[in-house]
């Protein structure tokens, strides 16, 4: 028989093989080559993409982004809101839950499309995440990519959820220039975060998909109108939203601004802040081999969004008001105080960022001047509506404009963990770069007296102790800055002079003479080591003065020093970051205060009476009748520097601690009398509006109610019921004092 014949079985065989091979080993050969081709298993566990680093405030508010050239923020599938995951299902992936990863009907369908001369898609969600997660899949039409982009589809639906396959494709995807994923996307279309939109939103920008510059809503609003409602009939179709909750969002305003929401570090909240923390995380970073702007960092902040919103509306609110009289009390004293003294105006040129520029980059001092006086296009603020005037003026000119402006400093420090809980290093951001919470000095003024009293009292004193409120002359061969010996003679602010006072109405009453004599008495190496255990770090140098405040502080390292007050003596070094993650969740690193103990709880109690006198019979007791305070345990010290330069108070609740700074870029520019020129005018203010509002918030949850109480078998000095008598009828507090 024929299949007996050996030739004619090696034939059929050499058929069966070649059959086989077909069936089998091209398949086998074409997968092996697609295999080689597809991103390795460890790129595919870790898909490499640059995503921008996240600042969050600590009640989880994203306060900025770093980026380099994209903004990508990754966000967590929670954090996606239904409405937005229905609209893309309804436009994208109509069965997106009932597959593996691939989509036969939707192939098919695409197929006969295509035939048809209607070219359509047919990638499941899945396929266009891994197109756009994966650089090897590549993006060019091809059989090869569709069956790179299979193999990747299939492995992501086995590696993740279908909710974390949504999220990543949501946060991978473009929404128009550098703007990549949907938390950015909403932070740029309505400056709110993805869990806000609502559900016209969000079909806007899920519509953009399609073609965000083509249905850009600030190039072409109607076709971004077309599309979005668009998305939300489709949503009626797939049964993701009724007809009724359609016919609501189809009338709604597509709700864009009238431009983006930019991410400029000089807009939103905290900008002083961010930009401290952004060269701090740069330093970080590079010590630790992270790329800020590419690895997706999430920083973990101190700061509390409430309450930075509550301390920026305060400075707004008083300074729009005081900048006019610090205006008129310019032009009540002529000439122009630059006019008056050119120096100022070199001064001011020498710390502008133009400047500065110029001289980094080999401009000659002669090309610089010439340059200063050439008029040139700008923009200058103003605190009128909408905040700035475009206008045509020299810089020299417009560096007498700026000197008018007076600045603002602000911190608040939970003293009780050191948390850093709020920010404001200036008016604008945009217009005055310079911060003055941490990088500016200034003279410190009566803000400074608190360290002499402490001394004072855990020395021996007592606020009962009465001392002389007459003139001394103190004699000093220390002061190294006149020949021979020095002869220090203080007045009062009011050139004020009496009989004895006790040392509580003497710090009440921010009395110099007193300050001086127990600077005489301790010595200014005993105040300076006080203030230096309470965490004041900035150079003080040995001479009396410096307890009348001549020194120059950061508002930062004082206000934490007052933060031993209401701690009862304990001191903790202020922190602003708690901690850093990576693109993964996974911590990096924690950061926790350091803390110690730098006086007792005797002494510090101490001060907490005498600084709470201050608001009830004192510099600063406006603060419970002008700004409501009256409930609320409060203390603290206004201070003034020579003529006017700077207006300070530091106070503190049960709760915070919160310093404020006013004063202009040059000391010589200054208000000429002490009617609106002192702490209490110009700072104070500021602290009551900010206190009077985060109080009455109730989302702080703050109980007005709450004391600092006095160390156990803490025993109030013989004077406080004899000085209880010279309080204000109206002053609620009597009974809580007394207890």
């Amino acid at each position: 028989m024929r299949w007996l014949d050996p030739a004619y079985r090696q034939e059929r065989l050499w058929i069966a093989v070649t059959v086989l091979g077909l069936l089998w080993g091209v398949p086998l050969l074409l997968f092996l080559y697609v295999m080689i081709e597809i991103p390795s298993f460890e790129r595919l566990e870790n898909p490499a993409q640059d995503l921008a680093s996240v600042a969050l405030s600590a009640d989880g508010e994203i306060l900025g982004t770093f980026y380099y050239t994209s903004d990508r923020v990754r966000i967590a599938a929670s954090e996606v809101p239904p409405i937005v995951k229905n609209a893309l299902i309804a436009v994208e992936d109509r069965r997106f839950y009932d597959h593996a990863g691939i989509d036969p009907w939707g192939i098919t369908a695409a197929v006969f499309s295509s035939l048809l001369g209607k070219p359509r898609g047919g990638s499941t969600i899945t396929q266009q995440l891994a197109r756009n997660l994966y650089d090897e899949v590549g993006v060019k039409r091809s059989l090869w990519r569709k069956l790179k982009e299979i193999f990747v589809a299939i492995y992501l639906e086995y590696r993740y959820s279908k909710e974390e396959i949504l999220a990543m494709y949501l946060n991978t995807v473009p929404f128009g220039g550098v703007t990549y994923g949907i938390q950015a996307a909403s932070r740029y279309y309505f400056g709110k975060d993805t869990k806000e939109l609502s559900l016209s939103e969000a079909a806007l920008l899920i519509g953009l998909l399609k073609g965000p510059s083509y249905y850009s809503p600030y190039k072409y609003p109607k076709r971004a109108l077309a599309r979005r409602n668009t998305v939300i009939d489709l949503m009626v179709e797939a049964n993701l939203v009724s007809a009724a909750e359609a016919s609501e969002a189809k009338k709604a305003p597509l709700g864009v601004g009238a431009a983006p929401y930019t991410a400029s570090q000089s807009q939103g909240l905290a900008p002083y802040f961010r930009e401290y923390l952004r060269l701090w995380l740069l330093q970080w970073a590079r010590q630790r081999g992270y790329d800020l702007y590419r690895d997706g960092l999430r920083i973990y902040t101190t700061i509390d969004s409430r309450l930075q919103m509550h301390a920026e509306s305060a400075v707004v609110r008083h300074m729009r008001d005081f900048q006019p009289l610090f205006d008129k009390d310019l032009a009540t004293y002529p000439p122009l105080p630059w006019k008056r003294d050119t120096a100022i105006l070199w001064r001011a040129m020498r710390r502008s960022e133009r400047y500065n520029a110029l001289k980094s980059a080999g401009v000659p001092e002669s090309e610089i001047i010439r340059q200063f006086h050439q008029p040139v296009p700008m923009r200058l603020f103003t605190w009128q509506s909408p905040g700035y005037i475009d206008t045509v003026l020299t810089p020299w000119d417009s560096l007498a404009y700026y000197l008018r402006f007076l600045e603002v400093g602000l911190v608040t420090i939970d003293p009780h963990t050191g948390e850093i809980k709020a920010w404001v290093g200036g008016i604008n951001h945009t217009f005055f770069k310079y911060d003055h919470v941490a990088q500016a000095r200034r003279q410190v003024g009566s803000t400074f007296k608190p360290f002499v009293y402490t001394a004072a009292m855990d020395n021996g004193y007592s606020p009962c102790h009465e001392e002389l409120n007459l003139p001394i002359e103190i004699y000093d061969d220390r002061d190294t800055t006149t020949r021979g010996v020095s002869i220090w003679a203080p007045q009062n602010a009011d050139r004020s002079i009496s009989g004895k006072v006790t040392l509580k109405q003497a710090l009440a009453l921010s009395l110099n003479l007193v300050t001086a004599r127990l600077m005489k008495a301790l010595g200014p190496e005993v105040v300076i080591s006080y203030a230096r255990r309470m965490g004041i770090q900035s150079d003080l140098e040995p001479l009396y003065p410096i307890g009348l405040g001549v020194s120059d502080l950061s508002l930062l390292e004082l206000t934490s020093a007052y933060g031993c007050f209401p701690t009862l003596g304990v001191w903790r070094e202020p922190v602003f970051i708690r901690e850093i993650r990576d693109r993964r969740g996974n911590l990096i690193e924690s950061f926790t205060s350091v803390s110690r103990r730098a006086i007792s709880e005797q002494t510090a109690y101490l001060m907490v009476d005498m600084l709470r006198w201050v608001t009830i019979a004192g510099t600063a007791s406006e603060l419970r009748w002008r700004y409501g305070l009256s409930e609320i345990d409060i203390g603290g010290k206004t201070g003034t520097t020579q003529q006017h330069a700077d207006g300070w108070f530091v106070g503190f609740t049960p709760d915070y601690v919160t310093g404020v700074w006013v004063g202009t870029a040059d000391r010589a520019v200054h208000f000429h009398t002490m009617l609106y020129g002192q702490g209490a005018r110009m700072a104070m203010p500021i602290w009551g509006l900010y206190m009077k509002s985060v109080y009455s918030d109730s989302t702080m949850r703050l109980d007005p109610k709450k004391r600092i109480l006095p160390p156990a078998k803490f025993v109030f000095p013989d004077c406080q019921r004899a000085q209880a008598q010279e309080l204000p009828e109206d002053a609620s507090t009597i009974q809580d004092y007394l207890r």
